[in-house]
């Protein structure tokens, strides 16, 4: 949750910015400025994605490799226990 609220905030902030730097019209003509702005708000959803992946990925395949020492390392820390 937290890396998205961050892509939200940035992305808010930048276009504060251009805006405060090149007006409404220079915002409106300029296609950079529109691709940077979903790019913060898609990079903080990607990052929250990974990370919400990446919190059960080795629990899960401890599980499929029959490891009892490495389950009982990695799924005290998963949260969804499956």
């Amino acid at each position: 949750m937290l890396p998205i609220l961050f892509g939200l905030v940035s992305a808010m902030l930048f276009s504060i910015i251009t805006y405060m730097m090149y007006g409404l019209e220079g915002v409106m003509t300029r296609d950079w400025i529109d691709q940077a702005f979903w790019g913060f708000i898609l990079t903080g959803v990607a990052i929250g994605m990974v990370n919400a992946i990446w919190r059960c990925l080795p629990c899960r395949l401890s599980k499929l490799a029959h490891n009892e020492r490495l389950t009982d390392i990695w799924c005290s820390t998963c949260k969804q226990q499956s």
